[in-house]
């Protein structure tokens, strides 16, 4: 608590000097929010408010204030006077993440993902923003559709989605023979309950097949899932930064990671065909087609619940035909993403 205190003291005295601020939620999004605040020149103009201890060499060259109690961290964003806020965290006004009482502030949404915005988030979850970031056509008809259903006047801001660029990724080499496979869920779905994972080990050879368990952090923090009941099922745990090239094969349900994993690897993903992602209770007043509806098909081969036993023969097929799915990919991000 005490560093706390001092944190937000030593922000109150040196904020008259930031032009804005970065509000890093979690490890997660320093992939989304890193490659935005190199775009000012002026490091000394930018200050980053974190919920975590940051480890990153490179963002340790602005100034960080650390706030790890919720009550100080809505203090600091009641008091907040800088010209600019960025942050990947959804909801402000509805947690701890507040709109200052100064009114002086513009809140600007960085995507931290290419789904959509309907269902994939609560109902209010962009509506305090003044500026939303869109990173493909789905999600501008999405937030234009938010606008004119809420009442808002978001503004639009179509940029490209950073994190798939491929100059970012760290390119290895496999380690041993085994066919590696990157199991990544996203949460809000039905992925654990179905106990998909265990039936995924349970058709594919050990001998064979190396599996990576990558849990949401959102089901973590939720506390949906045990982290240790996966080690003692003997998965392979995947925390953090992900390096795709390390894996041959990606299986989640109804994340945005397979489109990421499409665009950097040029290659399709197993989708799991369980209940879809639906955060919005207000979903029905929406008429937009989720980005699923198309990327689904473009980016990914779909495995239903009862066909499991099939899964093997999907993974020979996505191997087999990578070179193949290059020319569909392309296109699909050159048509739809900006």
């Amino acid at each position: 608590m005490f560093s706390d205190i001092l944190n937000l003291f030593r922000f109150l005295k040196y904020q008259k000097k930031a032009k804005r601020i970065f509000f890093f939620e979690n490890s997660f999004v320093e992939n989304h929010l890193e490659p935005y605040i190199y775009k000012n020149k002026n490091k000394d103009d930018t200050f980053i408010i974190s919920f975590y201890k940051i480890e990153n060499q490179n963002l340790k060259k602005f100034k960080i204030f650390q706030i790890k109690n919720f009550f100080f961290l809505n203090l600091f964003f009641l008091l907040l006077e800088t010209k600019y806020c960025y942050s990947s965290t959804p909801d402000i006004d509805f947690t701890a993440f507040k709109r200052s009482v100064f009114n002086k502030t513009k809140y600007i949404y960085i995507q931290h993902s290419p789904v959509g915005l309907i269902k994939n988030y609560r109902s209010n979850a962009f509506t305090k923003f003044d500026m939303v970031q869109v990173v493909n056509r789905f999600q501008e008809l999405d937030l234009r559709e938010i606008n004119k259903v809420k009442n808002t006047k978001i503004k639009i801001w179509r940029g490209k989605y950073l994190f798939m660029n491929k100059n970012d990724i760290n390119l290895s080499i496999k380690s041993n023979s085994k066919i590696k496979i990157l199991i990544a869920p996203t949460w809000g779905t039905t992925f654990f309950k179905d106990k998909s994972h265990l039936l995924i080990k349970k058709n594919l050879n050990p001998e064979k097949y190396e599996l990576f368990l990558r849990p949401h952090s959102m089901s973590v923090k939720k506390k949906d899932i045990v982290i240790n009941s996966f080690i003692k099922q003997n998965f392979k745990i995947v925390i953090g930064k992900i390096n795709f090239s390390e894996y041959d094969i990606l299986i989640s349900d109804w994340g945005g990671i397979y489109i990421e994993f499409a665009k950097i690897m040029e290659t399709k993903s197993i989708l799991i065909q369980n209940s879809e992602k639906n955060l919005n209770n207000e979903f029905y007043h929406f008429s937009s087609k989720s980005i699923h509806s198309l990327a689904r098909s473009k980016l990914g081969e779909i495995l239903k619940l009862d066909n499991f036993e099939n899964i093997q023969n999907i993974i020979n097929h996505i191997l087999m035909n990578k070179s193949n799915y290059k020319k569909e990919i392309n296109n699909f991000f050159k048509n739809h993403f900006y």
